[in-house]
């Protein structure tokens, strides 16, 4: 089912970016049993937190897991799946970090300059947007 909102690049980067935070407050499909672990130790013991405070992200609402599903099938418009993956890796990137995507971290894993990522990036928002707007609805 199509929705008939259309969505321009902007507002696609702004779904992707809630999705990937809806994605990260998700339950994990498979939970990873543990037989021995270390725990992590920090340097200096002033750092520690009380004992009774444990902080962690809240569930999705379902307003929230909506927004990821539309998130979903916009992304799905995109044919090749190497920009589909860059969307999704820039997104999760950005997710919950104020200063945007890490975009040299995105450009070791494409092989190429910061630069070029984003303009991958910028290009694939457009053409995605651009699909998602022009596509028929199914009958």
């Amino acid at each position: 089912m199509k929705d008939s909102k259309k969505i321009s690049a902007l507002d696609l980067h702004s779904l992707l970016l809630g999705a990937a935070e809806t994605e990260r407050r998700m339950p994990p499909a498979m939970r990873q049993a543990r037989s021995a672990w270390w725990p992590d130790t920090l340097p200096e013991w002033l750092e520690y937190p009380d004992e009774q405070t444990y902080t962690r992200l809240g569930a999705a609402t379902s307003e929230q897991i909506t927004a990821y599903d539309l998130a979903v099938r916009v992304v799905t418009q995109q044919p090749v799946e190497e920009t589909r993956r860059l969307m999704w890796a820039v997104a999760h990137s950005a997710a919950f970090r104020a200063r945007g995507p890490a975009w040299r971290k995105l450009a070791k894993l494409q092989h190429c300059d910061r630069r070029t990522v984003k303009r991958l990036h910028q290009e694939a928002l457009y053409d995605t947007a651009r699909r998602w707007n022009h596509a028929e609805p199914p009958a």
